[in-house]
């Protein structure tokens, strides 16, 4: 027998939970790693816009993308565009918005440590990431309301550490000096 079940938004946490849970039980569990349009959407709003630009012009270009074309003037650096890349996988894992495991969608294409010569982006994930992309730009749902509400619970925990009274000082005067 074999049975599916398709968990929308869990928890963070769940996927360990419930895979902890199954095994105790001596059930096989394989751990659904593939990118579909959602996980993409989610993946591409949640990158800043430099990393995101990179994402968007590999899959609109079949995959690979130059760095020459991604830089603003001739010799320009890319350097801190890719980390947000990592970082956005890891989050996303984090998030519980995709499982560990997941391929990284796109990596930096070059001779070695040193400088990009491009990017590039597995040829099955093209057309998921082009499909997300479109929809989301479309759309015009490059905010995902996740981010608006983890900004607005920074700022008001910002706020009320800056609303609370300050400590009073007690200031005695020496009288009859």
């Amino acid at each position: 027998m074999r049975i599916v079940v398709t968990v929308e938004d869990p928890e963070p946490g769940f996927l360990d939970k419930f895979t902890a849970l199954l095994a105790e039980h001596g059930a096989q569990v394989q751990v659904d790693t593939e990118w579909t349009v959602d996980r993409a959407k989610q993946y591409y709003v949640s990158l800043p816009e430099p990393s995101r630009r990179i994402v968007r012009e590999a899959a609109s270009r079949d995959g690979y993308v130059p760095a020459e074309e991604l830089r603003d003037e001739e010799g320009s650096s890319l350097r801190g565009h890719s980390g947000p890349l990592k970082r956005t996988l890891e989050r996303g894992v984090r998030m519980g918005w995709w499982p560990d495991g997941m391929q990284p969608p796109i990596v930096a294409a070059g001779p070695g440590f040193g400088k990009v010569v491009g990017y590039r982006m597995p040829d099955d994930l093209v057309s998921t990431f082009s499909t997300a992309i479109n929809n989301t730009e479309k759309s015009g749902a490059l905010l995902d309301p996740h981010h608006i509400n983890e900004a607005t619970d920074s700022m008001h925990a910002l706020g009320d550490a800056l609303n609370q009274p300050l400590p009073q000082k007690r200031i005695t005067e020496k009288r009859g000096s």
